[in-house]
């Protein structure tokens, strides 16, 4: 049930705009009554962003267990998928913004990964929860360029792209002389 009040959001986000649709809404596409909405999701910024969990997080095991490839595609197929929801998504803006909704799962995610992954005593200095951000706002700005890119742009681009951009340091891109 869950799932199906999620995608009727989903479904309804491509034809309207967020702030216009209501729970009864969401309910009436579903065939339920409003209560069987509550006792899934608090509002519909929570259901939007289980929808966000969902798809970027769907894999995230992937990711904890160190395959950072197979969590980068799971989340940018999920994304080509539903490209249509989620440039509308980007429209919800204010104090739940979509782009806030994409950071945090993201960040947590990274939080997870850092927290099995992270090397031993590597630059100490910053903390597992710093570097989480720093990352989840590299890829997040990645996921807004694929979501907005032309049509018919690839997702194997900007998979290279992820990788490419967050395993390489500023300093590897600048001449040395």
């Amino acid at each position: 049930m869950k799932t199906s009040l999620a995608e009727n959001l989903r479904v309804l986000m491509t034809r309207k705009l967020f702030e216009k649709i209501t729970i009864k809404q969401i309910c009436d596409e579903t065939g339920v009554i409003r209560a069987t909405f509550y006792n899934y999701f608090d509002d519909k910024y929570d259901c939007l962003n289980w929808i966000v969990h969902t798809d970027l997080l769907g894999d995230k095991q992937a990711m904890v267990t160190g395959n950072f490839n197979l969590f980068i595609d799971s989340a940018l197929n999920n994304i080509e998928k539903n490209r249509a929801f989620y440039r509308a998504a980007y429209n919800v803006t204010g104090q739940n913004s979509f782009e806030d909704m994409i950071r945090s799962n993201l960040s947590e995610a990274m939080m997870e990964f850092f927290d099995e992954n992270r090397k031993m005593d590597y630059m100490p200095a910053y903390s597992n929860e710093l570097l989480a951000r720093y990352y989840a706002e590299g890829f997040a700005f990645i996921i807004r360029q694929f979501v907005f890119a032309p049509q018919g742009a690839s997702e194997a681009t900007y998979r290279r792209m992820v990788i490419d951009l967050l395993n390489h340091s500023f300093g590897d891109y600048i001449a040395r002389r």
